[in-house]
């Protein structure tokens, strides 16, 4: 869903032509975040047919028509909605949860706060489940470097919530 939200959000800022979209999302998002044609054009024929998106055909002399690209109302509710959506499955992606974030300047604050909310709920289940795990490895000393990557990964997840804290503590007081 990060792709759709991705393209969306370029052509809120402006009109494009695909190769316009995809060379932005890869130059602001590098590889992370890379869109191919084969995810780009199908998802923009899709908005196209749900209205989110308008088509504009634009005759180059001597080369192929160029095709650009605009948001529309539609597009911008949806684009809001799929923000809003974090199921407990898309709060598992690293890369769902990073777009949204990058993104909460578009979101209310209540919104910003079911984000943070989501991925720290699945950070915590992680980070028992860590816990549990490790306790099992610890009981076979061979298997050191098992427990050790264990433990680096859950000082990964403790390093993510606590940010998650101070991202809380940026977020405006509700008022």
């Amino acid at each position: 869903m990060y792709v759709d939200i991705l393209i969306l959000e370029y052509l809120a800022q402006r009109p494009a032509h695909g190769y316009e979209i995809k060379r932005a999302v890869e130059e602001i998002h590098g590889e992370t975040y890379s869109i191919n044609n084969n995810q780009l054009y199908p998802t923009l024929r899709r908005f196209e047919e749900m209205g989110a998106i308008t088509r504009e055909v634009v005759r180059v002399q001597g080369r192929p028509d160029r095709h650009i690209y605009s948001i529309t109302d539609r597009g911008h509710e949806l684009l809001l909605a799929m923000l809003r959506d974090f199921t407990p499955e898309l709060a598992e992606s690293d890369s769902e949860f990073e777009i949204r974030v990058a993104l909460f300047h578009l979101l209310e604050l209540q919104w910003r706060h079911d984000i943070l909310d989501a991925r720290q709920a699945v950070l915590r289940r992680r980070l028992a489940h860590m816990d549990r795990t490790l306790a099992l490895v610890q009981e076979h000393p061979e298997m050191r470097f098992a427990e050790r990557m264990m433990i680096f990964n859950q000082q990964q997840i403790q390093h993510e919530l606590d940010w998650i804290e101070e991202m809380r503590q940026l977020l405006p007081e509700e008022g």
